[in-house]
């Protein structure tokens, strides 16, 4: 008979940040949640699965995308995961793993296991297998008065949403609470780590962008520039896209959310090309609008365009902290609703390991350590195009920090650019 051999372990995957980081953050989850619900109260957070049928519907690009208020709050990349923060128990902070059927190994590869070597490289109090979560959950329940904290949000809701609505159907007779509104404060200022990962997925797009717009004059279908973009990004890492790029071609352009690619890219149009890698699960959100032949010689596109690049520099400008994101859109959207244009879309939105973290609002006062999007355009259908053009701005002490601020906007720079330069 062959002789078997073991199944080694997969490598660690996650943990982007310092331990110390994830265990801060559980610590003020907890201390959050005592103080808004009147004692302490368990937290269920859960990770994304490896398959799912409404995800797997979805096309997907890169390596397996971890929940991000999961991968927030542990770093672990794990599918099917689960971890609970249990205030009253001796071990806080527990992480529930599948321990898999081994005669799916081969199918699948090994799964992370529960024992003492993951905890200590995970960092946390304990790490057990899934089947002890039931008990565990009950005691923990029944000690905070048959209460139980989760995360979820209407807008824009994610994999973690989601679950809670499954979840709710289990978890008969018990008090369910969301913590998310507490936590997301947390998640607005980035510390130096998280800004570092940001800056690095912004390094990716701008080599995808690098080696793909002097290209763009030679192609012929947005299918072929999407497809050019998206390997330029998953081949620096395989990290996940931020999300699945836009480009847009003449009037398909003026679709914000455009979601088919499929068109043709026609000769001498504008092409609008919204995209975004990752790194660490931390994204990048940029957008550029240029001519397909790679010169900007039709005198009302150019027109338009400057009119943007107009606003894009005023948002950057006055992107300061102890403004109000209402009160930055009203500076940066001036010139373009003083030419008669109108707004369809708000100037900024919150970047991180979400491509809109949570916690956008008009009223949000911009502090040090956020990162936002600055994003200007002007749609024209009947016109056969759309402009937008997006950086993302790291507010500091005094200001902003353009972090995009090396990829082309200007129109001599994209020429440039787009001819090889």
């Amino acid at each position: 008979m062959p002789k078997t051999h073991p199944v080694a372990p997969p490598p660690l995957r996650g943990c982007a940040l310092p331990l110390a980081t994830y265990r801060r953050r559980r610590q003020a989850a907890l201390r959050l949640a005592k103080q808004a619900f009147g004692g302490p109260v368990p937290i269920l957070v859960i990770a994304s699965p490896w398959s799912d049928p409404v995800l797997d519907l979805t096309p997907v690009a890169g390596r397996h995308r971890q929940d991000p208020w999961f991968d927030w709050l542990c770093g672990c990349a794990e599918g099917g995961a689960l971890l609970l923060l249990d205030p009253q128990h001796r071990q806080p902070d527990t992480l529930f793993l599948e321990v898999g059927d081994p005669a799916r190994v081969v199918w699948d590869g090994a799964r992370l296991p529960p024992n003492a070597a993951t905890k200590k490289a995970l960092g946390m109090s304990a790490v057990a297998p899934m089947e002890e979560l039931k008990g565990r959950l009950a005691r923990a329940c029944d000690a905070a008065g048959g209460r139980l904290a989760m995360l979820w949000r209407d807008r824009e809701p994610g994999w973690q949403s989601q679950a809670v609505a499954q979840w709710r159907r289990k978890l008969r007779g018990i008090e369910l609470l969301n913590a998310e509104p507490l936590l997301v404060p947390l998640r607005r200022r980035k510390d130096a780590d998280e800004v570092a990962l940001t800056r690095r997925a912004i390094a990716v797009t701008w080599a995808g962008l690098k080696a793909v717009l002097p290209q763009i004059p030679r192609m012929r279908t947005e299918a072929e520039l999407a497809g050019a973009l998206i390997g330029a990004y998953l081949s620096a890492g395989y990290d996940h896209l931020a999300f699945q790029p836009i480009v847009g071609s003449a009037v398909n352009g003026a679709t914000l959310h455009y979601k088919h690619n499929d068109g043709k890219l026609l000769a001498k149009a504008p092409v609008l090309i919204d995209s975004g890698a990752t790194h660490a699960g931390y994204c990048a959100d940029v957008t550029r609008t240029l001519p397909q032949h790679g010169r900007f010689d039709d005198p009302r596109f150019r027109e338009v365009y400057e009119l943007v690049l107009r606003a894009n520099a005023l948002g950057r400008r006055h992107a300061r902290p102890g403004i109000t994101l209402r009160e930055l859109n009203e500076l940066a959207w001036k010139p373009i609703l003083d030419a008669g244009f109108p707004r369809l879309h708000g100037l900024s939105h919150l970047i991180g390991l979400d491509v809109h973290d949570p916690g956008t609002s008009p009223d949000l006062v911009l502090e040090a350590g956020m990162i936002i999007s600055n994003e200007p355009g002007v749609y024209l259908p009947e016109e056969g195009f759309g402009i937008r053009i997006e950086d993302d701005l790291l507010i500091t002490a005094d200001g902003c920090e353009e972090l995009t601020r090396m990829i082309p906007k200007t129109v001599k720079a994209v020429e440039k650019a787009m001819a090889g330069g």
